[in-house]
């Protein structure tokens, strides 16, 4: 049975992707998946269509529909769970390699 799921993904974009000209980053993403695995193999199909990477995913858990996630996450589960289609990514949040 498909569900929603939430992650935190490290992602590497390609340059000029972002307007901060940073090619990492940090984002929420929503999908419905049968697990885990097929969450992120989805997920790795996705970015891979803008030639993005994902370097890695953590908290990656089913949405829990009595959890409040904060406005902006909650705002995502709620459009995902109106398409099973949807694949939602939050704000990119860019950092600089050390």
């Amino acid at each position: 049975m498909q569900t929603v799921w939430v992650t935190t993904a490290e992602v590497r974009v390609e340059p000029g992707d972002m307007p901060s000209d940073q090619v990492l980053g940090f984002m929420k993403i929503t999908m419905w998946a049968s697990s885990e695995t097929e969450f992120i193999e989805r997920l790795r199909t996705y970015l891979a269509r803008y030639k993005w990477e994902l370097i890695s995913a953590e908290n990656t858990a089913q949405v829990d529909p009595n959890h409040d996630y904060g406005d902006e996450l909650n705002q995502m589960i709620d459009e995902t769970l109106a398409n099973d289609n949807f694949i939602r990514l939050g704000t990119f949040y860019s950092y600089k390699p050390e």
